[in-house]
């Protein structure tokens, strides 16, 4: 008779446990997203019904509850009459690889619009972890190209947004340094409009396109935003609109880089390209609506200790109180 062996007991939810909605945003394709309400808020009571909306944005292969600090930012954000809202984008999960930033702003867009439609939404606030920043910032440029005016009628959904949050905003081309070959064969099939043929198993974690190969891992590609080799003219073609959109919506923004990231090459100046990113976003110093924030011991998503997540989570706030 075999002996047996004790059977492992599966952790407690180690980034917390939540209550709240879950509500399908898009039939086509077919989305989903998770709001969690303040305790005083509920969505069938119209007057109490929250209308702040706080959304996170994981990075690339998250989901809901993409960072240790989601709990954190739920409690801050119901302690001041927010809701947290957690969407699952084309793009969540291994999604990515055969995605791109235009296609999860239109996707962020159909959410926002629901939300306003369906959920009584006025303002909004985007918390972005590490791609996430990505999108946000291609949001707030993009995010009006495909409006529906049958849907939102009293203004545009980027001046609905008040508040971004950029947590981690590094540069995926920095993080791999030798993958010059993989850079020509995608180059190569893009060019005979093969972009959305996969690229080799050898060329990336996971399966991937060429034209989102192309996009995360070469120079000007859509996803360079963040590189530290960018001149600060470069920078403020791909952050500049940051400080026009503030101009006309109070829209205010912090940017928040961890000193010990662990995806950042050792070297990149960290402080340096923090506040050149910042200076971009705020046209070189004519706007003051980008903030900057340096964490100097903490890692890529603030997990090696609470305090690292309590100071970003506590800033944000501070932006969320003004609403």
């Amino acid at each position: 008779m075999k002996s047996s062996s004790p059977v492992a007991t599966p952790p407690l939810s180690p980034y917390g446990v939540f209550s709240g909605t879950l509500f399908q945003y898009s039939s086509s394709p077919s989305l989903i997203a998770f709001e969690s309400l303040p305790p005083s808020a509920h969505i069938n009571n119209d007057e109490n019904i929250s209308k702040k909306k706080c959304i996170l944005i994981g990075g690339l292969s998250d989901g809901p509850i993409p960072t240790p600090y989601t709990k954190l930012l739920e409690e801050e954000c119901h302690s001041l009459g927010w809701s947290l809202v957690q969407p699952v984008l084309s793009s969540s999960y291994l999604g990515f690889g055969h995605g791109s930033l235009s296609r999860d702003t239109c996707e962020i867009g159909k959410l926002l619009d629901y939300l306003v439609v369906h959920h009584d939404a006025e303002y909004f606030a985007l918390v972005g972890h590490s791609t996430g920043c990505q999108n946000s910032i291609h949001f707030l440029k993009h995010g009006d190209n495909d409006v529906d005016n049958n849907y939102i009628r009293s203004s545009s959904r980027t001046k609905r947004v008040k508040v971004v949050a950029l947590q981690a905003p590094v540069s995926d081309r920095e993080t791999d340094q030798d993958n010059s070959k993989y850079i020509q064969h995608a180059q190569q099939l893009v060019s005979q409009n093969q972009g959305d043929e996969m690229m080799p198993r050898s060329s990336f974690w996971a399966p991937i396109t060429a034209s989102r190969y192309i996009s995360l891992f070469d120079k000007d590609g859509d996803d360079d935003f963040f590189s530290s080799d960018l001149t600060d003219e470069q920078l403020r073609e791909r952050l500049g609109h940051v400080s026009r959109q503030g101009g006309s919506s109070e829209l205010d923004v912090l940017a928040v880089y961890s000193g010990k990231d662990e995806y950042v090459p050792s070297f990149v100046d960290k402080d340096k390209l923090l506040k050149r990113m910042v200076d971009a976003m705020n046209d070189g110093g004519r706007c003051t609506n980008a903030k900057g924030l340096m964490l100097p011991n903490a890692n890529h998503n603030l997990s090696k200790s609470e305090g690292d997540a309590r100071t970003f989570v506590d800033a944000v706030g501070e932006l969320l109180r003004k609403w």
